[in-house]
């Protein structure tokens, strides 16, 4: 096991960070210093330990946070464990290009909730995914049908996807994807073998299944 030396003594620990929680490289970070809130013996003793990230383009310093286990009953681990890495920094999932070019409000909102999620937020991050489907759909649907935008746009989303989705693949993932976003929202869940992983894939699936129908539009719109 890997060791570094902290204000109160020397400390064995599980592993060294191997992902800087700023930049998102892969590295072998270089450590610089820990500390300890209280003996190193002591079975409820937390290591701060401060490392540099040897990427070119970040060289920044985080914080590395190990406690030690319980490994049963009346039994502690003498070594360190690593348990989370700080500051981190936000890095958005990439959507094709035709659902960030022509759905901004979908991709602002998704992003927020991404960063909520990332910091820990998870109570607050499914409301968020949740209104991004929402603004995904309503805005696809006033694309494809501009005539009936002010109708779309009053009407709840399950009656939205009902009837004015046409393609069947995005009406059946978007239905659910409503379906896991409105257990966000309540006080009861009602899809119990489901979580908010779930809800972020019908999401993705949705955008490709919209897309693959912007992309077949325009090239049958060009190419005539």
């Amino acid at each position: 096991m890997p060791e570094f030396k902290t204000d109160r003594g020397l400390v064995s620990v599980d592993l060294l960070p191997n992902l800087c929680p700023i930049c998102h490289y892969a590295v072998s970070p270089h450590f610089v210093s820990a500390t300890s809130n209280s003996d190193t013996r002591n079975i409820d003793s937390e290591v701060n330990a401060a490392f540099k990230c040897t990427a070119p383009n970040c060289y920044r310093l985080f914080i590395a946070t190990y406690k030690k286990k319980q490994l049963s009953a009346g039994s502690t681990s003498g070594s360190f464990f690593l348990i989370d890495t700080a500051p981190k920094t936000y890095k958005a999932s990439p959507h094709e290009a035709e659902i960030t070019s022509n759905f901004p409000s979908f991709i602002k909102i998704f992003s927020q909730a991404e960063a909520a999620e990332a910091n820990g937020l998870d109570e607050i991050a499914g409301v968020g995914y949740r209104k991004a489907l929402e603004f995904l759909i309503k805005d696809y649907c006033i694309h494809k049908m501009p005539e009936k935008s002010e109708s779309i746009k009053i009407t709840n989303l399950g009656s939205v996807i009902d009837n004015f989705v046409e393609d069947t693949n995005l009406k059946n993932c978007s239905k659910r994807a409503t379906w896991l976003g409105n257990d966000e929202t309540h006080y009861t869940k009602k899809w119990d073998d489901r979580d908010i992983n779930d809800l972020k894939i019908l999401i993705k699936l949705s955008c490709s299944w919209i897309n693959s129908n912007l992309l077949t539009e325009k090239y049958l719109q060009e190419m005539q």
